[in-house]
């Protein structure tokens, strides 16, 4: 079980969108960044909300996909990027959450990218 009074102190410190969904794919935890980047589809109401409520038919195949990969043992995160109409840029990353060897969620970080700060090796 993840512990929500832990995790504001723990992240607030990070310049990006943190969002916690548990194993049972429910949102647990949005940092400030995340309830505002979220506004529009209720922000800070998303707590307790399944993570899929907030998604489009083909983002949520995604993620039952990555919940069904970290299921069964995998740990790699996922990243990818988004272009915006407004020219503003986006990354993702997700990752698995495990407390004592155990999958206990996912974890969303997203921000929002300058291209010129943008390094690929």
């Amino acid at each position: 079980m993840i512990d929500q009074d832990e995790l504001g102190p723990l992240f607030a410190g990070i310049q990006a969108s943190i969002t916690i969904a548990d194993e049972n794919e429910r949102i647990v935890y949005l940092n400030d960044m995340a309830v505002e980047h979220y506004g529009d589809q209720g922000g800070d109401a998303l707590l307790g909300s399944n993570v899929y409520d907030c998604h489009n038919p083909t983002s949520q195949d995604k993620i039952r996909e990555l919940y069904s990969r970290y299921r069964a043992g995998d740990r790699t995160p996922v990243r990818y990027h988004t272009e915006k109409r407004d020219g503003h840029a986006e990354s993702v990353v997700l990752f698995p959450l495990v407390v004592d060897g155990f999958f206990r969620g996912v974890a969303e970080l997203m921000w929002e990218e300058r291209r010129e700060l943008v390094f690929e090796t």
